[in-house]
């Protein structure tokens, strides 16, 4: 004769049909609170958030490769016809020689870096014979010259000329036609760096240098009062 289930059997076998309830409609809450265990409610417990995304890199545009930067090459005032005339201006400007008549004495150099040295007849004593520099954008006046210490044929009287007779616009001209010498003579070229003017007996004016030694050959150039070149000849 086949006794009845236990009770604890029945019991398993509730437990059993209770859990695949509760697994099927997600009642595992009923389950708990039937073994009186209460389950408690989920504690706001975020489903586990990813972790942060990364802040993307802003997308930077590409840097351009880097271009050498060209060097200029030095600037030869010698070429630079305003600068020149600005020289000039500025000369004539001077509170102690504007207005007046000015007379150059037997000569001007001008350079490469942009310096000018001449000496000047004293507006107000015609005997008196001073230097005057310009250099940096600015002129100076420099020390007293005496004529007398010059060679015979060089005198106050027969080695000077007006400064309006004296073309600055020359200095370019002369520049030119000597370093279009030297680039046909010479290898490497080198770079006209002194320009002058001297007055000789007359007001004449003679425009120097007027040689270019090159490798193998010679020239000599000759240029008229306004620096024009009006020939060249081997040596």
């Amino acid at each position: 004769m086949k006794q009845p289930p236990s009770t604890r059997a029945v019991f398993l076998v509730l437990l059993l049909v209770l859990a695949g309830v509760a697994v099927a409609g997600g009642a595992l809450q009923t389950i708990s609170e039937t073994l009186g265990h209460p389950v408690q409610a989920d504690r706001g417990s975020a489903p586990a958030t990813a972790q942060p995304q990364r802040e993307k890199t802003a997308s930077l545009a590409p840097v351009p490769e880097p271009h050498p930067i060209a060097i200029p090459e030095r600037n030869n005032r010698l070429f630079d016809a305003d600068y020149l005339l600005a020289a000039r201006q500025a000369l004539e400007q001077l509170p102690a020689l504007a207005g007046q008549r000015l007379t150059v004495f037997h000569s001007i150099h001008f350079y490469d870096d942009g310096r000018i040295n001449l000496d000047l007849v004293d507006p107000q004593q015609p005997s008196h014979v001073d230097s005057y520099h310009f250099e940096r954008g600015q002129w100076r006046k420099g020390n007293p010259v005496n004529p007398q210490q010059f060679a015979p044929t060089i005198s106050l009287q027969r080695s000077s000329t007006s400064l309006a007779s004296i073309d600055f616009d020359a200095v370019p001209r002369v520049a030119q036609a000597l370093q279009e010498q030297r680039n046909a003579l010479q290898n490497p070229a080198s770079e006209v760096g002194h320009v002058y003017v001297i007055v000789r007996k007359g007001g004449k004016l003679v425009w120097l240098p007027d040689e270019v030694a090159g490798d193998r050959d010679s020239v000599r150039l000759q240029f008229d009062a306004q620096g024009a070149l009006r020939g060249v000849s081997r040596r």
